[in-house]
Order: C-alpha cells, then sequence, then structure tokens
C-alpha cells in the first residue's frame, strides 16, 4: 500500500493494529462500496465472495467500470485496486468467485463478516450453514431501500442477539421493487449504508462499547435512530 498514505486517518483507525480477517459475502451497490472504503483504510486482510458478472445496470450504483462489463465482480474489483494503487493486491487480499452456500468450500469465516447477498433466505443460510458455530467475532448485516437503511451488528456467540437478528429478518416478498420488477438500488443511499457498516466495525475492533446493534437510516427527511 506504498501509494495510499494512512497518515490522515491512522489516529482514529490503525490497519496495522487492527489486521484482522475481513470477508465481504456479496459485492453488490453495498458490497462493492464497502470494499472500497476498507482499501481505502488501508485495510488488507480482505476475503470477497461473489459469484455474478459485472452488468450495465450496475454501473449506476456500483463501483464498477464500463469496461467491466462482462467480467466478474471479484475480478473487477482486483482489477480496481490495480487502478486504484498501482500496485497488485497483496497476497493477504483474496477474490472468491464462489457463491457461498453450504459445502460450497468457502471460508473459514473468521474475525469480521459483512454479509451482503441479495435476499433474506440467502442470508439466514449462510449464518445457519458457514457463520455459526465458526471463529467470526461479528457479523455486520445490511439491508437497504430507496431511502431506507438497516445495520445490523451481531456476535454469533451471543444468543440473544442471535435471536433479535433472525426474528428482523423479513421476507424477500417484502423487498422494494423498481418498475422491471428487480429490487431497487440507489447508490447515494448504498454509499452511507456501506460507510454506517464499516464505522460498526471500525468500533468492533477499537472500542466495542460504542457498537449500535441496530441503526436505522431514513433519509426523506434524513433521520438516524439507535
Amino acid at each position: 500500500m506504498a501509494d495510499i498514505s494512512l497518515i490522515r486517518h491512522q489516529e482514529i483507525f490503525d490497519p496495522n493494529k487492527n489486521n484482522v480477517p475481513v470477508h465481504i459475502i456479496g459485492v453488490g451497490a453495498t458490497g462493492s462500496r464497502l470494499w472500497l472504503s476498507l482499501v481505502e483504510l488501508g485495510m488488507t486482510n480482505i476475503h470477497v465472495y461473489d459469484y455474478d458478472d459485472v452488468e450495465a445496470h450496475n454501473l449506476a450504483n456500483q463501483v464498477y467500470l464500463k469496461d467491466d462489463v462482462g467480467t466478474s465482480k471479484v475480478r473487477a474489483l482486483k482489477k480496481y485496486y490495480q487502478r486504484k494503487t498501482g500496485e497488485t493486491p497483496p497476497d493477504s487480499m483474496h477474490f472468491h468467485n464462489v457463491k457461498v452456500e453450504k459445502d460450497s468450500g468457502a471460508g473459514p469465516f473468521d474475525g469480521v463478516v459483512f454479509l451482503l447477498t441479495d435476499t433474506m433466505a440467502s442470508r439466514k443460510e449462510i449464518f445457519e450453514n458457514c457463520i455459526a458455530n465458526s471463529d467470526t467475532f461479528v457479523m455486520i448485516e445490511t439491508r437497504m431501500a430507496s431511502s431506507y437503511g438497516d445495520i445490523k451488528t451481531v456476535n454469533p456467540f451471543d444468543k440473544k442477539q442471535v435471536t433479535e437478528w433472525f426474528n428482523s429478518l423479513s421476507t424477500d416478498e417484502d423487498t422494494e421493487v423498481s418498475a422491471c420488477g428487480s429490487s431497487i438500488s440507489v447508490g447515494p443511499t448504498a454509499a452511507i449504508i456501506a460507510n454506517i457498516a464499516v464505522w460498526q466495525m471500525i468500533h468492533a475492533l477499537t472500542n466495542p462499547e460504542a457498537v449500535d446493534p441496530s441503526i436505522n437510516l431514513h433519509l426523506k427527511p434524513m433521520m438516524m435512530t439507535t
């Protein structure tokens, strides 16, 4: 990371003192921005998991570029890193073109996990099969509508927190959809959610008492409740 100076934020968050494994499951609107935020913090011990390719409509709300269309998202992020830093990604940064599910071979999930897949059903399945009973010490999961966001932070070893998180999962039928029938995804909303999720990770690593188990954003008008 010689071409990214950390001097302006190192007093707030020093990645060298918090070099824990970070796993990002899903690098769409929220996940791709979250990955970039971690890179800009200087974190390099990152595993990225996604099995989708970049499509033209992703350019409006994700960090990918026009020449990434048709390329796997994980490969596009690997290329983005080199554009950003002038260097190839370090050996500690891994890009997995795989769907995370039972027996997929993904993991082990230790350290911090950001759970950012497209459906509520997949999140529940991934938690039960890949995160529960692992060495994950904090899971951060986000949800997004056009002008609404929800960031959940869960200690997988805390049964009460896990139960509350499971009870909060909505059904996929409740997802806000666009006129074309796909889920709505607004870039500015995703950017806000991604960066608050990163702050939750920063708190978990540096000051756990500052972690908010649930943060709700209402952006019309802008309001945040915990």
